[in-house]
């Protein structure tokens, strides 16, 4: 039985640096892993190559570790507040808190990235000094008898190999605490004792003493006096406490037996640490000893090798047996293996000890999950073994500076550094921003981290906060756009949406803010005229994008260069023209002087066809819209709009009645009336919700708009959000190379979900599997009524603001109210009772 002096090999710590009893040094660091997930193959080769540099800068005996660990949920709602002040937003402080039970029942895990660096040995007289640091029978030790000269000495070796390895995966110094927590993380592993994930934001203490518990390991679990088996034939180990009254931990090691004989595949067949998470009701951590050796000593140890070989070929070529056979396929395989350093001259060869550590409560469950990792790892064609006897020594492989034992040897495989390299071991799932609003939970990594969109702190960090939505109908796509909306509302922005439903769903939502604004262009209660909405200094240009279109003029034909006369800040200002029933009457007086008959007379009959028709236009009485509610819902039912078809196809759209003229012009004023109020500075977020997206993207001045938004919202704290049911018609442009941040929801139809997945930027060729997946998988109706069940609602694909590509649930607001406003859908007889209440308050 093992004991915690025999295995922990700390003797003093001083911040990040280790000393050990052996007299060896190390250095541990913070490793950020690099995005993976669902991204291209392009995106992946730098992941390796990453890997690669990393790899090939390491000195021997550097230890990389992947840990589980719970995420605190104090953490989490601290970066829920980052940047927003909780005493003017009330509403998101109740979000806040009423997300708390949700999370901490969720229970997250996140896997912390750490790499052990030898740095040096300290010297005879330093390792005796550092033996008589401790402190009569106990653990704690005292790190000020180390020199600040010997530690610069060491601080200085760890940052030359850092700046050799490269700042891919942005090395933090760990604070010393880590040094304990993940000694009591180990002795922990899997009970639901393991203290929260360290954070990277601790202050690193100059001088710490680090407390170790003492524990005790039984391999074989021979103590559990209730099974007689012999414990060679039990791998496991029994992890007691005597000291606390905690539940044992039954742990065992697994190691990797054999790869592939024809090797693995990069992307997609050699990332083997990535099957290890999603395990329920146990932990699993990883660690990987590494060594190198230059290539150069490689070429001279494989001619020592063929040399050998040739001798042993000599001495049976008399003898008929398969032996030659094995002998002849050794040579064939060395000399591919040496033409490989060769032709690769940066090339280098890895000794690495690969260690799967599984903890869990009981020893039926942890020897059910090593089992079920087995069988995964059948599908990789690697066979994984947990030697008994070794369990021991490979569980302190993990432990950071721990010293070299026979089983670390035994368990070695070597391979060319750029086929390790395409195991990718410091990679990432993880989407979303670092801080922000809670809006989902990742489902492709296995441990439900919180998806943070951070959506109004985009701006701070030089990254646009516009997004974008596709999926069938009833895939989530409203409520989406909904949660964002009240999210901003509730951060302390504003939003202006526009609802194109019969029954009112974003009217029915915007009830439930105080002070919203709803507006229905069919019965108007505010005037959407540019001349009296915009400043004098623009009103003259946004009213010709406006209006030249909806009166089918050239800016350059006869009549539309008569428009555009009018319309010139300086004619404005000559003629008095505040409104465009001034514009009308000034035509319509011209139309009669000499020389101008023809071209104003036509432009005052063109002005005429849509002045009694429009009055949100031409009715001086209403007043003019000002954007300056938290919530403004504009519904735009009652116009008849084109579809994306009559838009893009030149001969549909000449044909256009004139109503979709005037709908489309409508729907465009809107939007610019957004842009100018929400693309000024004045401190307050402002986000554009559109519904329709491609009377956004595909017209001349929707496309100004959604440019305007993706390119200077950050600038001026604005965002676009959009949503559409065929991204490759809709998402152009801007839309489609400027906005970041998209989520695809459930698509079965197999042409929209292509169109979808590459949209995203997913390598089909490479993940066709995701075809199916989003058709089938996401978010499924089942049943007699072919309901999506509660648990599957809102499941989506997103790529962040990193083009990190990745699969989540959109979560909903925790607010009870807030989501009964967002998940609840009038009825059109309600809708219907609504529209008569707001007719009857207009006409009063």
């Amino acid at each position: 039985m093992a004991f915690e002096r025999d295995l922990q090999p700390t003797a003093a710590i001083r911040g990040n640096l280790q000393f050990t009893h052996s007299g060896m040094v190390t250095a541990t660091y913070f490793i950020n892993p690099l995005g993976y997930g669902l991204r291209n193959s392009s995106d992946k080769f730098d992941v390796k190559m990453a890997h690669h540099s990393l790899i090939s800068n390491l000195p021997n005996g550097s230890l990389l570790l992947g840990i589980q660990a719970r995420l605190n949920t104090l953490d989490v709602l601290t970066k829920m507040v980052e940047g927003v002040d909780l005493d003017e937003c009330e509403d998101y402080a109740a979000e806040v808190v009423e997300s708390y039970d949700r999370i901490r029942t969720i229970m997250p895990q996140t896997r912390v990235y750490l790499l052990t660096i030898p740095v040096g040995t300290t010297s005879t007289t330093g390792v005796s000094a550092l033996s008589r640091m401790w402190r009569g029978s106990t653990t704690t030790i005292d790190a000020t008898g180390v020199s600040r000269e010997e530690l610069d000495k060491y601080t200085e070796a760890a940052s030359e190999i850092l700046s050799r390895v490269g700042g891919d995966f942005e090395p933090v110094p760990v604070p010393a605490a880590l040094f304990q927590w993940l000694w009591e993380h180990y002795l922990n592993r899997g009970t639901g004792g393991e203290s929260f994930a360290p954070t990277r934001a601790e202050v690193l203490d100059d001088v710490t003493a680090a407390v170790f518990r003492s524990a005790a390991l039984d391999e074989g679990a021979h103590t559990d006096r209730s099974r007689r088996l012999r414990p060679s034939f039990v791998p496991v180990i029994k992890v007691v406490q005597p000291e606390l009254d905690y539940l044992p931990s039954y742990q065992a090691m697994l190691t990797p037996h054999s790869f592939p004989y024809s090797g693995m595949r990069f992307p997609g067949g050699s990332e083997f640490l990535n099957v290890l998470d999603g395990m329920p009701e146990v932990t699993v951590d990883w660690g990987m000893r590494v060594s190198t050796k230059p290539a150069d000593q490689v070429l001279k140890g494989n001619e020592l090798s063929l040399r050998r070989l040739g001798e042993q070929m000599d001495q049976r070529d008399q003898e008929i047996s398969f032996a030659q056979n094995t002998l002849a396929s050794k040579v064939q395989m060395l000399g591919e293996y040496n033409q490989h350093f060769e032709v690769n001259g940066g090339e280098s060869e890895v000794s690495f000890t690969t260690v799967i550590a599984v903890g869990g409560p009981t020893r039926e469950i942890t020897l059910d999950a090593v089992n079920s990792l087995k069988r995964r790892y059948k599908r990789f064609q690697i066979e994984m073994t947990t030697p008994a006897g070794a369990q021991v020594d490979l569980w302190s492989m993990l432990i950071p500076g721990s010293p070299r034992r026979r089983a670390f040897d035994d368990f070695a495989h070597i391979l060319p550094s750029d086929m390790w390299a395409g195991f990718v071991p410091f990679n990432t799932s993880q989407v979303g921003d670092d801080a922000g609003p809670v809006i989902g939970v990742n489902l492709m990594s296995g441990h439900f981290e919180p998806i943070h969109f951070g959506i109004m702190e985009a701006a701070l960090h030089d990254l646009s906060a516009s997004f974008a939505v596709t999926g069938e109908l009833g895939s989530g796509k409203s409520y989406f756009l909904k949660l964002m909306a009240v999210l901003v509302h509730d951060m302390g922005g504003q939003f202006l949406a526009i609802d194109r439903s019969q029954v009112g769903e974003w009217e029915h939502f915007a009830r439930s803010i105080d002070n919203a604004v709803v507006i229905d262009l069919a019965n108007p209660t505010v005037s959407l005229d540019p001349l009296r909405m915009f400043d004098s200094r623009v009103a003259g240009e946004r009213t010709l994008d406006s209006i030249l279109p909806l009166l089918d003029l050239s800016p350059t034909s006869g009549a539309g260069a008569s428009l555009s006369n009018l319309l010139t800040p300086r004619a404005i200002a000559e003629h008095h023209i505040r409104s465009l029933v001034d514009l009308f009457r000034l035509v319509s007086t011209m139309r009669d002087q000499p020389g101008n008959a023809d071209d104003y007379a036509d432009l005052a009959a063109r002005l005429g066809t849509i002045a009694n028709r429009m009055p949100v236009l031409f009715d001086p009485k209403l007043p003019p819209l000002r954007l300056s509610a938290a919530a403004t819902v504009v519904r735009s039912h009652g116009l008849a709009l084109p579809t994306a078809e009559e838009l893009v196809t030149p001969h549909l759209y000449n044909r256009l009645p004139l109503t979709k003229r005037l709908g489309t012009a409508l729907y465009e004023l809107v939007g610019v009336a957004a842009r100018e109020a929400f693309l000024t500075d004045n401190g307050r977020f402002g986000l554009l919700v559109g519904d329709e997206a491609h009377h956004f993207t595909q017209t001349q001045v929707g496309s100004s708009v959604t440019s305007d938004f993706s390119r200077d919202g950050r600038k001026h704290l604005a965002a676009i959000g959009l949503a559409s049911h065929d991204p490759a018609t809709d998402f152009q442009g801007a839309a489609h190379n400027l906005i970041p941040n998209r989520f695809v929801f459930r698509q079965r139809d197999e042409t929209l979900a292509r169109n979808s997945l590459e949209w995203l930027g997913v390598d089909l060729e490479q993940a066709s599997f995701l075809l199916s997946m989003l058709r089938e998988e996401t978010s499924p109706p089942v049943g007699p009524g072919r309901q999506v069940p509660e648990e599957r609602r809102g499941e989506m694909f997103m790529r962040d603001a990193l083009n990190r590509i990745g699969r989540g649930k959109i979560l909903g607001p925790a607010r009870g109210d807030r989501a009964a406003a967002i998940t609840s859908t009038p009825s059109p007889v309600v809708g219907n009772r609504r529209k008569a209440s707001l007719e009857r308050q207009a006409a009063r």
